[in-house]
């Protein structure tokens, strides 16, 4: 397994009472060396600004670097400084790592990544860039890949993604939520499948608040996992949030830490080809802990 890390991560963050913690990453990598996994750490190159409008509008690019220089908001949840802007390019720098040694058949680890709420022009959701579309985007045009499946598990829709991707069927996103209507971001239906030649390759499985263990393995089980194995992509990256923890304080899902050791081990059939998983949402403590119990369940 490959652990990607930057110390540069820790500068992605928004302020001492916002709920994202920056620490999250050096704290797991305390507890993975105490752990029976092998793995090795390797350090990702900054994103280009050629990269980033792979995916995303110039002009918002532009936006983004205005809004560093003066401190300014993409939402009011989301702020931009000279440090987090940074942060960000590398993180994805470590998502186009991530899916390149994924192609090589790796078990790639970015613990900062995953970021789904940033659409082709706009975005919110403490997300500055949408680092996996970027990747796959970058990956397709150098004939890399011509197709992705993106597994989303964050418990917010990721709208982002799925504006990126909504008329391409090279691309199939799935995500698994906790249902819109009166949740963050407001979309992310069961009926939004995509249009054009993309119609059919946006899958959206939503759960009621409350959602425990049982019925999220189930969703799983029935409609996701099959998913993956019907597309036949060239690359699989992993969404990771792990904001579906029934502590975490953004959200009401019922999972408990050992259903992400169970989560990994659905997931151990497909990680033979390289898989490509993104550390994503999860505001709780016991972020590190869910991260290790589920690449115990992967790995071991």
């Amino acid at each position: 397994m490959k652990v990607i890390y930057s110390s540069k991560y820790s500068d992605y963050g928004f302020g001492k009472d916002h709920p994202w913690w920056p620490q999250r990453a050096e704290e797991f990598l305390k507890i993975l060396a105490h752990s029976e996994l092998k793995y090795k750490i390797i350090s990702p190159r900054r994103a280009s600004d050629k990269d980033i409008i792979a995916a995303h509008a110039p002009d918002y690019l532009s936006r983004v670097k205005e809004l560093a220089r003066n401190h300014g908001f993409l939402s009011s949840d989301t702020a931009v400084s000279a440090e987090n802007l940074e942060a960000a390019f590398l993180y994805v720098g470590g998502t186009i790592l991530a899916c390149d040694l994924a192609l090589k058949g790796e078990i790639a680890f970015n613990t900062l990544g995953g970021l789904h709420h940033t659409g082709i022009n706009d975005s919110s959701g403490f997300c500055i860039f949408n680092d996996h579309a970027i990747a796959i985007r970058k990956l397709q045009e150098e004939k890399k890949i011509k197709k992705a499946f993106i597994l989303d598990l964050d418990v917010h829709a990721g709208n982002g993604t799925q504006e990126i991707f909504w008329e391409d069927p090279t691309v199939f996103t799935l995500s698994v939520h906790q249902d819109p209507t009166f949740f963050y971001p407001g979309t992310g239906f069961s009926n939004q499948l995509g249009e054009g030649r993309g119609r059919g390759y946006n899958l959206n499985i939503l759960l009621p608040p409350g959602t425990d263990e049982a019925r999220y393995l189930d969703s799983l089980d029935k409609i996701a996992l099959p998913k993956i194995g019907e597309f036949k992509g060239d690359l699989l990256v992993v969404i990771f949030g792990v904001d579906t923890f029934k502590d975490d304080p953004l959200a009401s899902f019922q999972l408990k830490i050992a259903t992400y050791g169970k989560i990994g081990r659905k997931l151990r059939p497909f990680s033979g080809a390289g898989i490509a998983i993104l550390c994503a949402g999860g505001y709780s403590s016991l972020v590190p802990e869910i991260w290790l119990e589920f690449l115990k369940g992967l790995i071991l």
